[in-house]
């Protein structure tokens, strides 16, 4: 009876806040480190943070980081841990631009011939080569994340520098020729489908207008599955929020203001570690700089460092609002408008708008459009090989922004 009601709220991207404050500050009084699942939900890797763009919103063109590849023999014994332990699901992207490590199908083959649920997430400028397209498909990858901000090349070069339109649409064109040619095909609530699902995932800046809106949908929408809006983040304190923020800076200011009235914990250091390129385990995507170190995994394994005393403090930091020892997580954004809702709340009004149904609305086995779906949507099935897994609102696979 509840539980319809209960999604809705959930829906509701300001009432949902409200609710998981008041949920923070009551788990404190009983768990001051909050409740702690025993393993990762995933881990994250960072194959390499190199990139070949320079991007407006991304703090990696102001990284300190040496940029280096991830050894393969690291990432083997990575997944090894992974297998050992029961943890799902894998992303390959955090820093850098994944498709420029020289061995990124074979990692990506690694891991799903190990039954990980893996997500690869790419700025799309390298698919036009074969050679690369066919080797990820062929791996079986189960999200393929693209990013794309505009369809036109005058647009995309105000947010991402060095970027080519017509190479990203045709390296686009190239992985959904070879996926329906030759991806592994899957059993799902929606039929049998081959992988992996296409995301387009798009940052809307002060640049995103409906005319840019309308010709992004027009360009890419054949070619997609489903596509994720998000709105730019402070990353951690590298990126000036006015630098792109798309409705001016009073509105971004009142609602920092009303964030952090409402705070609540980031869902990071309770849902996944984060492996860099050097080997260094943070718990941020937005870590450029290794700041949220936690150890080094090698040297540690994967259960001691999610244990460890680090994370220890990292999560009281996060249910005490108290961040003197974690300086990175004092003034990020991040939390508020990626990763409570916000994206999905954006991603459903441009959607609808457009006249596509959202993966959001399917999850919870609802299309805007008029026709009841089943209780698992388009991203239900992803997880173990060959199972058919719903997923609940609460525990959508979602795709992981690029």
């Amino acid at each position: 009876m509840l539980e319809p009601l209960r999604r809705r709220v959930n829906r509701i991207v300001w009432l949902a806040s409200a609710r998981q404050h008041w949920d923070a500050v009551r788990l404190r009084r009983t768990h001051p480190e909050g409740v702690v699942p025993p393993a990762p939900k995933r881990v994250v890797v960072e194959p390499t943070n190199a990139c070949n763009l320079g991007c407006a919103y991304c703090g990696n063109k102001d990284m300190l980081r040496p940029k280096m590849y991830l050894d393969v023999e690291l990432y083997r014994r990575l997944l090894d841990e992974m297998v050992e332990l029961g943890v799902p699901r894998l992303t390959l992207h955090t820093i850098g631009e994944p498709t420029l490590h020289p061995r990124i199908a074979e990692m990506v083959k690694m891991a799903t011939e190990r039954e990980r649920c893996v997500t690869l997430s790419t700025n799309g400028t390298l698919l036009y080569r074969d050679a690369l397209a066919r080797g990820l498909v062929e791996a079986g990858p189960d999200v393929l994340n693209i990013s794309a901000d505009a369809a036109d090349q005058a647009t995309l070069s105000k947010t991402r520098n060095g970027i080519d339109a017509e190479a990203l649409l045709a390296g686009l064109k190239n992985v959904r020729r070879f996926r329906d040619e030759l991806g592994p095909v899957r059993a799902s609530p929606w039929g049998k489908v081959r992988l992996p699902t296409l995301t387009l995932t798009c940052v809307v800046t002060k640049h995103f207008t409906r005319d840019v809106e309308r010709k992004l949908f027009e360009a890419f929408a054949p070619y997609v599955d489903d596509f994720l809006f998000h709105h730019p983040n402070s990353h951690g304190d590298y990126v000036p929020d006015r630098a792109t923020e798309p409705s001016g800076w009073l509105p971004r200011a009142l609602k920092d203001r009303l964030y952090k009235a409402v705070r609540y914990p980031c869902h990071y250091p309770w849902d996944a570690l984060y492996l860099l390129a050097d080997g260094t385990m943070s718990v941020c995507r937005f870590d450029f700089d290794a700041r949220v170190r936690i150890g080094r995994f090698g040297e540690q394994s994967l259960l001691e460092l999610w244990n460890g005393q680090a994370m220890r403090s990292l999560r009281r930091a996060h249910m005490d609002f108290e961040f003197k020892d974690w300086s990175s997580c004092e003034n990020c954004t991040a939390v508020w408008y990626e990763n409570r809702g916000d994206h999905y709340a954006l991603t459903r009004k441009l959607m609808r708008r457009n006249g596509v149904v959202p993966a959001r609305d399917a999850w919870l086995g609802e299309n805007p459009m008029g026709k009841k779906m089943g209780a698992a949507g388009r991203h239900g099935f992803l997880g173990k090989k060959g199972a058919v897994e719903p997923a609940g609102p609460n525990a959508p696979i979602e795709p992981d922004l690029a």
